[in-house]
């Protein structure tokens, strides 16, 4: 009896051990349908997911996420391929701790797992990958599975996204390919890299644990927050460079201390878009808006976008309920139909709400079929407001403003417009000396210690 199979028959065994976890899972808007594709025991515990353009799904299965004494599944997570037939199929098996996956068009798988950012690589052709590379490693102290690095994606220009998390408020060091390194204390953030991991860079912080990030087609990124335990809600994030969203472990496991910022009411933070559920795990755009799967709610919601300002407000509506046993984490787009009229999402479900690894897991395809679905909204994406180009034209240095200007569009109500001054003011803060600060007028002294503050923080170390 092979190995493999020996595994398959022992989870199965778990799993008859107890009572079968129904879903009870249903649609709850008009044209859309959700389809069981494969489950226990051919996949457990999946977390990190993505489609080619062949439509296999490609998934990680962890087994390393708080195996119990007796667990029967493998000594590392699998990193599985499931056929547009459900057929499946064992492509890696030697990583732990695997957050997320993503597809390169390189022909590398990259994951994330707790404490690196690595690629894999089947260069024979044989099905199996054999080739792997370290692109990113975090040195901490702290070894919980889910609050390190995770929640991959692409940028539009090629560069690889991720996430660090609060890591328990443990001192970490990040270190890219090249020797570039960042340093954190209690704080999440994003990060992005080359292909290769070099030009390693942080693009914000403030973070609890960013789980799931995507970027949209005109390359605003969105980001879930994975969470601050009871109170307040996650957030789901609109991320942009050199943007604090204001949250420190350092100050408690709560994000309600009177120095930590959740809803971007501290000076020089940003606020979230709309509460995302408890524990959402992944985002997907959808026309305007985005796909959000919520593992402790059993539900899959839908923001409606709207552009406000520098930036957006969102009208939550919910898409898919399920039962305690319905668990959704990661969330991957099939781009195999392009120019369907029904387009199609692959979604993880952990299934039981146990941390451990417990030998459940499913596979769930949904289908939207547009013409039906009137909750989409507009298909095609809203132009840039005048705010939001202003906005990221200051970001990229592609408007000249003087510093008194940029000092009074830093005091601007819109706070995505106040950030983007503040960050072009960083761009020369390095050069001020203290004179500078101290003859500016008492508001703009304000202005001026966080650029000088948003500065110091881009750096590496």
């Amino acid at each position: 009896m092979s190995r493999q199979l020996a595994c398959c028959l022992l989870l199965s065994a778990a799993c008859l051990n107890g009572a079968e976890r129904e879903p009870q899972v249903q649609t709850l808007q008009p044209g859309m349908r959700l389809t069981l594709i494969a489950e226990h025991p051919d996949l457990v515990t999946p977390t990190g997911i993505d489609v080619d353009r062949d439509g296999h799904v490609w998934l990680v299965a962890s087994h390393t996420h708080f195996p119990p004494d007796n667990y029967p599944g493998p000594k590392h997570d699998e990193i599985l391929i499931f056929d547009p037939d459900g057929r499946r199929h064992v492509f890696y098996n030697a990583t732990h701790h695997t957050m997320d996956l993503e597809l390169g068009s390189d022909g590398w798988v990259y994951l994330a797992e707790r404490d690196r950012i690595l690629r894999i690589k089947d260069s024979d052709g044989d099905g199996q990958a054999d080739l792997e590379e370290t692109l990113a490693t975090l040195a901490s102290d702290a070894v919980y599975p889910h609050n390190g690095l995770s929640g991959l994606t692409w940028h539009s220009n090629g560069d690889l996204l991720f996430g660090v998390g609060e890591n328990f408020a443990k001192p970490w060091t990040l270190t890219g390919t090249d020797k570039t390194v960042y340093r954190g204390t209690g704080a999440g953030g994003i990060f992005r890299c080359r292909t290769d991991g070099t030009e390693l860079r942080r693009i914000a912080r403030g973070l609890w644990n960013p789980f799931g990030l995507c970027v949209r087609q005109d390359g605003v990124i969105f980001a879930v927050d994975n969470d601050p335990g009871e109170r307040p809600p996650c957030r789901l994030l609109h991320i942009v460079d050199g943007g604090d969203y204001g949250y420190q472990r350092a100050y408690g496991q709560e994000a309600h201390h009177p120095f930590v910022g959740w809803y971007g009411q501290l000076r020089g933070t940003l606020p979230m878009l709309h509460p995302a559920g408890e524990a959402p795990c992944g985002v997907c755009p959808l026309g305007r808006g985005l796909i959000v799967p919520s593992w402790s709610d059993h539900r899959v919601y839908f923001y409606a976008l709207q552009p406000h300002g520098a930036s957006f407000t969102a009208n939550r509506i919910e898409l898919v309920q399920g039962g305690r046993y319905f668990r959704p984490t990661g969330i991957a787009f099939d781009p195999s139909h392009p120019h369907s009229t029904t387009l199609s999402w692959y979604l993880n479900d952990w299934v039981d709400g146990r941390y451990q690894v417990h030998g459940y897991g499913r596979l769930w395809k949904l289908d939207v079929d547009l013409p039906q679905s009137t909750w989409v909204g507009p298909k095609e994406l809203a132009l840039p407001t005048p705010e939001a180009q202003l906005a990221a034209d200051l970001r990229h240095g592609l408007q000249e403003q003087s510093q008194q200007q940029l000092l009074r569009l830093a005091g601007q109500s819109d706070p995505f417009v106040a950030q983007a001054a503040l960050a072009a003011l960083a761009r020369t803060a390095i050069d001020w000396q203290p004179v500078n600060v101290e003859n500016l007028a008492a508001q703009d002294r304000v202005q001026a210690v966080l650029a000088l503050k948003l500065a110091a923080t881009a750096k590496p170390q």
